[in-house]
């Protein structure tokens, strides 16, 4: 699990933020760091789920468990409520869209080559092998270079760390 080390003004700054090990607050290697991809699609769509039911909330319908009662008009305070969830939850799909673009960024300053291939793996998530055949290569060729490209990346990670833009 991470933990997202805000800026101070309570909202997540793409290019103010470490993604951490709760555990032992190590910053996260190349590898955890492109992993963040795969939970925050699960997050940013769970959230886009509770987007809609809170939205719902707001114009003050809401429907029985049958699906045949819908109310149109509801309590005043509640859909206030709702519309401040709202506003709350976009803003946290938001700071999940930040960062996950930081990390297409971070890939995106790699040699070609490098950068297909995280971006393959990371972002489209396809295996080794699949990507290995795609490029008409080995899947020695693909560790290979997946071993290089996460190696140059936590150089950018490194490098950025130590200018505090992290």
């Amino acid at each position: 699990m991470e933990d997202i080390r805000r800026n101070g003004s309570g909202y997540a700054n793409p290019t103010a933020y470490t993604a951490v090990k709760k555990a032992d607050r190590k910053p996260m290697n190349a590898k955890e760091y492109l992993r963040q991809v795969a939970k925050l699609n699960n997050m940013l769509r769970n959230k886009t789920a509770e987007l809609e039911m809170w939205r719902s909330v707001a114009v003050g319908i809401s429907g029985s468990c049958d699906g045949e009662r819908v109310q149109s008009s509801g309590n005043p305070q509640k859909m206030a409520d709702a519309v401040i969830k709202c506003v709350e939850t976009e803003q946290q799909i938001g700071d999940y869209i930040h960062r996950k673009s930081q990390i297409i960024k971070d890939i995106e300053r790699l040699p070609a080559e490098e950068y297909d291939l995280l971006h393959k793996k990371y972002i489209q998530f396809f295996t080794l092998d699949e990507i290995a055949a795609g490029s008409g290569k080995s899947y020695s060729w693909a560790t290979s270079v997946h071993g290089i490209a996460l190696k140059h990346l936590q150089e950018i990670l490194d490098e950025r760390g130590r200018k505090g833009n992290v």
